[in-house]
């Protein structure tokens, strides 16, 4: 398992050490179900980690949002995965989350096939050629 780089856990020293243990979770969850996923950090109104699967049409498949209380796992193109547990949130075209208050939320085993879909999903997603100019 890859460790979190000294960027990560920079990013995550904003959050409570309870929203950080919950990121930090989440990530190694993903991790083991993409271990060559690469990873985009960045802060806007939460902590942000963005998993991207090299030469992947559909490059990014999910993320990882800290916010001051709970943490979400993203999917990119949520509205379009199967959720039988009815456990996707958000009523957008195309993002849809799981959302985690405590680190029970992870002990679900449906997680890891959320995550293995999304992959599939962005594996499956036709590659864009070039724009032309009107």
């Amino acid at each position: 398992m890859r460790k979190p780089s000294p960027q990560l856990l920079d990013l995550l020293a904003a959050c409570s050490p309870a929203v950080s243990h919950l990121a930090l979770a989440l990530r190694e969850l993903v991790l083991n179900e993409a271990p060559e996923a690469e990873e985009v950090l960045y802060s806007v109104y939460a902590e942000v980690i963005v998993f991207k699967l090299t030469g992947c049409p559909g490059d990014a498949f999910c993320h990882i949002n800290a916010y001051s209380r709970h943490v979400n796992l993203g999917f990119y193109r949520g509205a379009e995965l199967p959720d039988p547990h009815r456990v996707l949130k958000g009523a957008g075209k195309k993002f849809r989350h799981i959302r985690f208050d405590s680190s029970d939320d992870l002990e679900h085993g449906y997680l890891r096939t959320y995550i293995r879909t999304a992959m599939e999903h962005a594996r499956k997603l036709p590659t864009k050629g070039p724009r032309r100019k009107k």
